[in-house]
């Protein structure tokens, strides 16, 4: 078994159909190119994916990330934002080889669990009791890592804190039952975050398309893009993180 791993997270990619849409006056499409030769510096052995990857929940969007994704030597785990469609991309990810979880053994004597707190046509995020499930069957006495799309606290920027994960106090309640996690890594604010709540490392992964300045009220341009949240886990529950740019 090894003894470390590496993992990149990659969050809110927002392709569209068109490669030459803009996003928020950006190109997603080169923004996520960009980050390419970062990953391949980081030599990741897993690239986990948290949603937004695509703008329009075109199968072309999708296509373009697989295809992104194609590029690394790693395994690939992957869940929803609100702006994606499960039932579009989900056959096209299986067929690439990736992987939903929800519960994951991807090494080193960890265990990763997905939430999918996405639901169509709504932009705030819900985890209800059957989506909460896959947490009653990890083992308490292994590190867990948790990575869900929405964000389960305030980030302190009002334009996306009014979109959260709605009534967090569930999730929070599940995560104790289920013996506590090294880390909840989520992604749909678009800017840098880490807080310690309830014991808890909260960590946001930056967008790979467009990112804020944080805590602003309003989306503000100036903030490095793109970027994503790079991960070294360690056997015992020992375990880093910090961010990647080009």
């Amino acid at each position: 078994m090894a003894s470390r791993l590496r993992l990149i997270q990659v969050s809110d990619c927002h392709l569209a159909a068109d490669p030459d849409a803009r996003y928020r006056e950006q190109s997603a499409d080169r923004n996520l190119d960009a980050l390419a030769a970062a990953v391949d510096r980081f030599a990741p052995d897993w690239l986990v994916l948290t949603g937004d990857l695509s703008e329009d929940a075109s199968p072309e969007s999708y296509a373009r990330i697989i295809d992104w994704a194609g590029r690394f030597a790693c395994r690939v785990a992957w869940l929803p934002g609100n702006h994606d469609d499960r039932s579009v991309m989900a056959p096209m990810f299986a067929a690439a080889g990736f992987e939903a979880g929800p519960v994951i053994e991807p090494g080193a004597g960890w265990q990763w669990v997905l939430l999918d707190s996405a639901w169509v046509d709504e932009p705030a995020g819900r985890l209800t009791p059957e989506r909460l499930a896959p947490l009653v069957d990890v083992d308490p006495d292994r590190p867990l890592g948790i990575f869900v799309h929405h964000q389960p606290l305030p980030v302190g920027a009002a334009w996306i804190d009014k979109v959260p994960l709605r009534e967090p106090k569930g999730f929070w309640s599940a995560v104790e039952a289920a013996g506590g996690a090294e880390f909840v890594a989520f992604g749909h604010v678009h800017q840098r975050f880490r807080a310690r709540y309830r014991g808890t490392r909260c960590l946001a992964a930056p967008s790979s398309a467009a990112n804020s300045l944080p805590r602003a009220p309003r989306f503000t341009a100036g903030e490095v893009t793109p970027m994503a949240r790079g991960f070294e886990l360690g056997a015992g529950g020992r375990w880093r993180s910090g961010l990647l740019a080009p």
